[in-house]
């Protein structure tokens, strides 16, 4: 019998596992995840007598693959959309509603910018030079020549930055930004204007406006991740049980070793977090270790906040509010989670409160307490608080945010290529490779599990 080993129990593997259940139903599978717990980053728990996830609360509709897992799982039809769509900005000490026509934080419609109060003045109106077919450039820069600095800083950065715990400066364009990355290509096409030639990538995309962007389940995304791992059928699921070496076995295949003792394994599938990985294919793959051991992470603290009717000063008639660095506070975002969601709007104003970047470690230098003083301090300036809350919950996510720098996919492919040559039976996947989000990571996990599949039944 063929045995297949998943290391790493978060979406990605749980995804790759569910599809190797599929696509080699004879097979032995089995899943070792390190911590106590399946989902990675994925968690929901009880917060004011409501389901509420501490960790990512939401996923992309318009890139599909986590809404096809969703609906072979029988969840499809569960699934909602926020009934806020708006946000805000906090910019120069206030909060302004963000204009339309911003795609990752990059203006197509530079009137509704200039209208909007965040910046000082109007967009400057300056000619871009194409981007170089398979350049790659860091995100700041390109929009820092195309639109100026104040665009970069309190549009894309928030909001690009944010949902990276990124520089913007630092961040790949390819990586995170591709239909930014498209429509720098062919901005000669629209005489240098990239707001045009992103609008024109915009207007092509699939989905449309009346389309959600988000979705998620009411009973939270720990929901899918329970679902997802009750369908791996008879997999052997082995939680605390971190794989601490990957070694070629004497007589073909390989031996992954636990504190349990070695499992042997025709395939092994790899989405541990890049540094771990790195650890793992060190001695097989060496080219490979060290490209993952490049990748840095950033750490993030996300503050819940339970308040009573009237507590806090400003309406909460949007999903929440972004905080760009010139501000100087803690405080990165805010998502007002009992107004963007419906299913949480019965009972106390719900915010989840988010602090800590890849440059700013000042917040998770705090102690609970601390932390908790701080980032409320930050919310009386932003949106005013009258009166304290009455439930707080921390969630700390140490090291959970890749960042993916200029040539990231470059350096993506030659770890693959590596891990291909050297350790066939072997694959890599996860957060750190091609993508963070939700779809981006179960896309990653099923597409691993077909390739070893591939590779394993190869006539």
């Amino acid at each position: 019998m063929t045995r297949i080993v998943v290391v790493g129990g978060g979406i990605t593997g749980l995804a790759a596992a569910y599809e190797l259940r599929r696509a080699a139903p004879d097979a032995e599978l089995v899943l070792l995840e390190a911590t106590d717990r399946l989902g990675g980053k994925i968690l929901t728990t009880t917060f004011a007598g409501r389901p509420l996830d501490a960790g990512a609360d939401a996923f992309l509709a318009r890139v599909p693959a986590a809404i096809e897992l969703c609906a072979e799982l029988g969840l499809v039809d569960e699934l909602v959309s926020p009934v806020e769509r708006t946000a805000y900005v906090f910019s120069r000490g206030a909060l302004h509603r963000l204009p339309d026509g911003l795609v990752v934080g990059v203006p197509t419609d530079l009137e509704a910018v200039a209208r909007a109060g965040i910046l000082t003045g109007p967009v400057p109106s300056v000619p871009c030079r194409p981007l170089a077919p398979g350049a790659d450039v860091a995100v700041g820069a390109l929009v820092r020549h195309c639109f100026g600095d104040e665009v970069a800083t309190r549009l894309v950065d928030p909001l690009l930055g944010g949902i990276n715990a990124g520089d913007s400066d630092r961040l790949s364009v390819r990586a995170v930004a591709p239909m930014l990355a498209d429509a720098a290509e062919h901005v000669a096409d629209h005489g240098g204007d990239l707001a045009m030639a992103l609008g024109a990538a915009r207007a092509a995309a699939p989905g449309g406006a009346d389309d959600p962007v988000f979705l998620t389940h009411p009973g939270g995304l720990g929901r899918v991740i329970d679902t997802l791992a009750a369908a791996l059928g008879g997999a052997r699921v082995h939680v605390g049980t971190p794989a601490l070496d990957l070694t070629p076995a004497p007589a073909g295949g390989w031996e992954v070793g636990t504190g349990r003792g070695a499992i042997g394994a025709d395939g092994v599938v790899l989405t541990a977090p890049a540094f771990a990985t790195a650890a793992l294919v060190r001695d097989i793959a060496p080219g490979a270790a060290r490209l993952l051991a490049g990748i840095a992470y950033a750490s993030v603290v996300m503050v819940t906040f339970a308040f009573d009717a009237g507590a806090l000063a400003t309406p909460l008639d949007a999903s929440g509010f972004l905080v760009p660095r010139p501000e100087n506070l803690h405080l990165s975002a805010c998502s007002w989670s009992s107004s963007k969601w419906a299913h949480l709007r019965d009972g106390s104003a719900i915010v989840r409160a988010s602090a800590g970047r890849i440059d700013d470690h000042r917040a998770l230098d705090l102690d609970d307490s601390d932390l908790v003083e701080q980032l409320l301090a930050d919310l009386d300036t932003t949106m005013g608080v009258r009166s304290g809350p009455t439930l707080t919950r921390v969630s700390r996510w140490e090291r959970s945010f890749p960042q993916y720098e200029p040539g990231h996919l470059e350096r993506v492919a030659a770890m693959e290529a590596d891990v291909a040559a050297r350790a066939p039976g072997v694959v890599v996947a996860g957060a750190a490779q091609r993508g963070l989000g939700l779809p981006a990571c179960v896309a990653q996990g099923r597409s691993a599990a077909r390739a070893l599949v591939a590779v394993l039944y190869a006539p």
